[in-house]
C-alpha cells in the first residue's frame, strides 16, 4: 500500500495502529452479509429441520464470506478512512502543505 494518496498526497495510515478498528467495521459487514443471504435463503428456499437446510446454509453462508473477504476487507479499510479523513471536493485549489 501506498505511504501517501497518489493524487492528493494524503497519508494512509494517519498513525500506528490506525486501521486496528477496520475489524469492528469488517465483523458488521459480515454480519450484514450474513442476515441478507438468512434472509435470501428464507425467502427462496425456506427452512427446515428435516432436511438439514439450516447446515446447507451454513455451508453456503461461510463459502461467500471466504470468497468476499477480500472485498469486506478492502471495503471496511475505506469506510474506516472515512470516518476520521475529511474529503475535501475542492482540494486541488484548496491545496496545503503536507508534513511527514
Amino acid at each position: 500500500m501506498n505511504g501517501r494518496c497518489p493524487e492528493c498526497g494524503q497519508l494512509t495510515e494517519p498513525e500506528t495502529g490506525f486501521y486496528f478498528g477496520t475489524g469492528y467495521v469488517s465483523y458488521a459487514l459480515a454480519i450484514a452479509t450474513s442476515v441478507a443471504t438468512f434472509i435470501a435463503w428464507w425467502v427462496l428456499l425456506g427452512f427446515s429441520l428435516e432436511d438439514n437446510s439450516v447446515f446447507w446454509w451454513l455451508g453456503v453462508n461461510g463459502l461467500v464470506l471466504v470468497v468476499i473477504q477480500p472485498l469486506l476487507m478492502r471495503l471496511s479499510r475505506s469506510i474506516w478512512l472515512a470516518f476520521f479523513v475529511y474529503y475535501d471536493r475542492n482540494w486541488k485549489s484548496n491545496v496545503r502543505t503536507v508534513n511527514s
